[in-house]
């Protein structure tokens, strides 16, 4: 009987593990009941075996055995049938705790229960309140169609409405363009004032250039003119040199001649003289001559060697002069090119600003938040034949509608703008390019495309080498556009790249 019980014990705890496991919400009761029975019997069970027990312990007291081969036997059966006895703790303590589970899913569906007729009476009145609404409706419509006037007016309020939003949106879109057009000549002037800076700093490189070319030009005319007076002050010294000789030799023959008059007349006595007037008359006269026509000379050279002098002497002062008077109009001339240079770069940046404020102006029009919707064309993967059908439409009035055909009905959405099929990758990023100017101009700017696989993401983006995407074209406008400034500012840029593949951030 305890093998048996024992037997039925592990068959009833595989019994409740697999209840245990396929327990659910809708047969709870069902279990539940089929335990607390199944628990019934086996508590009926344990008790007669626990008399049967009583009784087997009285007859042994009753007529003890001494060494009886039986007494080992029942000393054994004792044993299994304490060990069997904590298991049966144990198993009821099982059953205790699947009791305890079984009566918080019972509580639990009762909660859900209580949920599910709270959400019923809550749908009934909904059901109610919406039947209510209907009938009120049909009861405004039967008085609407009663008074057509009243409906007329209606209309015609609509009518009105509409013709001022229809108006204003005019308007709106009149201050765009105009927006737009006064964004396109600040750029317009921007680029002059660009062209008028950089030609006047090539005239300002222009006037150093030609003031180091007068400065050589200087010292190369210093020297020349320094040479010439070394060799002017040579020719005069020599000149001298040759005018004294010349009198020297001449004085030295009149010497001779007033000489050979003395000794003539010491030697044939003064009558000789009475007697031969016409020598030294004819010789005298020579000498003087010649002695009349050097002093002019001698003068002419004089006079011209002072005034040489003269000139060297106040030719330093003549070439500090000239200097000082040509770096005085060369230091206007750049002192013109600087304040006109500061002029324009004050414009320039008063057109920078000027053209920054209409740019955010017209972004702030047009939305900083702005949503394209781009179709790609039709693939061999969307199907082919006569079942296919096309299931986008667009506006043919309205570039921001796009018609959805979803489960036999048609869905309209309402974007920013719609790009079809045919749209090119200039087209798209035409729309998105004034995007790059803000990001010069110190805004954060964000470009991101979501869809489904396969929708075109990565084309609309990356593109490809011969037809690049936004990616790869806003890049190249913006370092076009730092290049054209890299002469009045300077940009540092860097870029980094993050990807998320299969939830995983790379």
């Amino acid at each position: 009987q305890v093998e048996t019980l024992k037997a039925k014990l592990l068959e009833q705890a595989q019994e409740i593990s697999r209840l245990r496991s396929e327990l659910g919400g809708t047969d709870t009761e069902k279990h539940r009941d089929l335990l607390v029975a199944e628990n019934e019997r086996l508590r009926q069970e344990m008790k007669a075996c626990e008399g049967e027990l009583r009784e087997l312990r009285r007859q042994q007291q009753q007529v003890p055995c001494q060494g009886c081969a039986h007494l080992q036997e029942n000393t054994e059966l004792q044993e299994r049938m304490s060990q069997l006895q904590r298991e049966a703790e144990e198993m009821r303590a099982k059953l205790a705790e699947l009791e305890l589970e079984v009566q918080q899913k019972t509580n639990r569906l009762a909660e859900v229960e209580l949920r599910l007729k709270d959400s019923l009476a809550e749908r009934a009145e909904e059901e109610e309140r919406l039947s209510r609404r209907l009938r009120d409706s049909q009861e405004t419509i039967a008085s609407l169609k009663s008074q057509p006037q009243q409906i007329k007016y209606i209309i015609k309020t609509v009518e009105v409405e509409s013709a001022k939003a229809k108006q204003a949106l005019c308007e709106s879109q009149s201050r765009n363009q105009y927006l737009q057009e006064q964004v396109g000549m600040q750029r317009q002037v921007l680029k002059e004032m660009e062209q008028q800076l950089q030609s006047s700093q090539k005239t300002a490189a222009q006037l150093r250039a030609q003031i180091v070319m007068y400065e050589a030009e200087l010292e190369r005319a210093h020297g020349q003119m320094l040479e010439e007076m070394q060799a002017m002050e040579e020719e005069k010294n020599r000149a001298i040199e040759e005018a004294f000789s010349r009198a020297q030799v001449e004085m030295k023959a009149v010497h001779e001649n007033l000489a050979g008059e003395e000794g003539a007349g010491a030697l044939q006595g003064h009558p000789a003289v009475l007697h031969h007037p016409p020598l030294p008359c004819l010789a005298l006269p020579g000498v003087r001559t010649n002695l009349l026509t050097l002093q002019p000379a001698l003068r002419t050279l004089t006079h011209d060697y002072n005034s040489l002098k003269r000139q060297v002497r106040d030719f330093p002062l003549l070439l500090q002069e000239t200097m000082r008077s040509a770096r005085a109009e060369i230091g206007q001339a750049i002192e013109e090119v600087h304040s006109t240079n500061r002029e324009l770069l004050r414009k320039y940046r008063r057109e920078l600003q000027l053209r920054k404020k209409c740019h955010n102006e017209l972004v702030r029009l047009k939305g900083n938040i702005r949503v394209f919707g781009r179709v790609r064309p039709i693939t061999k993967e969307d199907g082919e034949g006569p079942e296919a059908a096309n299931a986008v439409t667009f506006d043919a009035d309205d570039d921001a509608v796009l018609h959805l055909l979803h489960k036999g009905k048609q869905v309209s959405f309402e974007l920013d703008k719609v790009f079809p099929p045919k749209a090119s990758q200039e087209e798209v990023f035409q729309e998105v390019q004034a995007l790059v100017t803000s990001c010069i101009d110190g805004y954060n700017v964000c470009i991101f495309a979501y869809g489904q696989t396969g929708a075109g993401k990565t084309y609309t983006m990356e593109g490809t080498a011969a037809n690049p995407g936004i990616n790869q074209r806003a890049l190249q406008l913006l370092f076009s556009e730092v290049r054209s400034k890299a002469a009045d500012w300077d940009y540092t840029i860097s870029v980094s790249a993050a990807e998320i593949y299969n939830e995983s951030l790379r």
